[in-house]
């Protein structure tokens, strides 16, 4: 298997390097280096052979989401008071122009169109959690909801800016749109009612430090899944708050296990990123601070992975499900990597069955993979974040600068 790179690039490029076509549907056992790439796209006969599409902004990007009308929010990252929520949008996905862009004060750690299927509204994260209209060809902050929760009015005045706890991630209710979660530094969780007086419907203390994100479950207004720099993956019933239950946690120091599995973590016990299958309630994927695994957790069998995938040769940044494919994950890390991981021959039997024999790993018995189905390789940048396509027919990526959709 080759090596992808050894070494740890910047995450923040300012190069004018444009890249060429490349093939993100070359299948091989193994991955492929970019040279190999290349030469895969100079073949004439490749009948797979795309070509990316790319959209350079003037300031690094993290954040990113994709509408069903094809346009894409972009949250800036840079480490003063001037970031950008932007607005793009394509008509034949060859090209991108910007559409608007709003000023905010601190970097966008999250983005998400409201999943109702329209492009009307959208929310960030950073300070405190926002809803933005989008109207037009307008952005217009709509209500910070951190301030509504404090009785602090309805948009940040400079007052009021940097005197809340930052909110680290949130999730809209695919079910139930007037329905948002959100998880902040101050170890809480609180679900937002839109419709509610103050758009609060309850708060709880998740974690013992930090929660980094929060997820509901699948097809869920009730089941949320947190996890945090505690190094724990919670799950939470709405309807008794009263217990949570633990389905994985690092081990405690001082043990051979726990030595092994911070090696995989690269020495550090907090887990940033979590995501909940779309298919499956029972499985959820999270990576941890500096690691370059990815676990696969089921609820049916706590306390351990089910499967461990170890592709990366640097730390993970983002993950995502295929929200059609089955068993279908993507990851993106500081290898300059986007990896694509069927993860159906995981599972013991088809994955319409029903029986106690299709269940992962019923043994709970730690399996490991390291190659991939498929792989994107970027020659400058490391990936920081990925968002998938509401069809699910392309991969976009934010790197360096640039903006980046790729088919799958």
């Amino acid at each position: 298997m080759d090596q992808y790179r050894g070494g740890k690039r910047s995450s923040i490029s300012f190069g004018s390097y444009q890249r060429p076509s490349v093939n993100f549907n070359q299948s091989a056992s193994s991955y492929y280096t970019p040279r190999q790439v290349y030469a895969g796209q100079q073949n004439s006969q490749n009948g797979n052979r795309i070509r990316s599409c790319n959209y350079e902004a003037s300031f690094p990007l993290f954040a990113l989401d994709w509408s069903t009308q094809d346009y894409v929010a972009l949250g800036s990252y840079k480490e003063d008071a001037f970031n950008k929520l932007q607005i793009i949008h394509s008509a034949d996905l060859a090209t991108w122009d910007r559409v608007c862009e709003a000023n905010v004060v601190f970097p966008i750690s999250r983005v998400q169109w409201c999943p109702d299927g329209g492009s009307q509204q959208l929310a960030t994260c950073s300070d405190s959690l926002r809803l933005w209209t989008f109207a037009d060809c307008q952005l217009r902050e709509q209500v910070n909801l951190s301030l509504r929760r404090y009785n602090k009015g309805a948009v940040a005045t400079v007052a009021s800016v940097g005197q809340l706890p930052p909110v680290t991630s949130f999730q809209w209710n695919a079910i139930d749109t007037n329905m948002l979660i959100s998880s902040s530094i101050d170890t809480t969780c609180t679900v937002w009612d839109l419709q509610s007086p103050n758009s609060i419907k309850t708060q709880l203390i998740a974690h013992d430090s930090e929660v980094f994100d929060v997820k509901f479950l699948t097809q869920s207004t009730q089941l949320f899944t947190s996890c945090g720099g505690d190094g724990s993956v919670r799950v939470f019933d709405l309807r008794s708050l009263a217990h949570s239950t633990i389905i994985y946690e690092l081990m405690p120091s001082g043990t051979t296990a726990a030595a092994a599995e911070l090696a995989h973590t690269g020495g550090s016990k907090a887990l940033l990123r979590l995501e909940p299958s779309p298919f499956d309630p029972n499985v959820v994927a999270t990576f941890a601070q500096d690691s370059n695994s990815v676990v696969i957790l089921d609820m049916r069998f706590p306390g351990s992975p089910v499967l461990t995938l170890t592709g990366h040769t640097a730390a993970v940044n983002q993950i995502q499900w295929h929200p059609f494919k089955r068993n279908v994950l993507f990851s993106c890390g500081d290898d300059c990597q986007a990896l694509y991981w069927d993860l159906s021959s995981s599972l013991h039997a088809a994955p319409s069955s029903t029986t106690s024999s299709s269940k992962w790993n019923p043994n709970n018995l730690a399996h490991t993979s390291d190659v991939p189905q498929m792989a994107y390789n970027d020659e400058v940048y490391e990936i920081n974040n990925l968002v998938l396509r509401p069809k699910g027919d392309w991969l976009g990526c934010t790197l360096g600068r640039q903006f980046q959709g790729v088919r799958v």
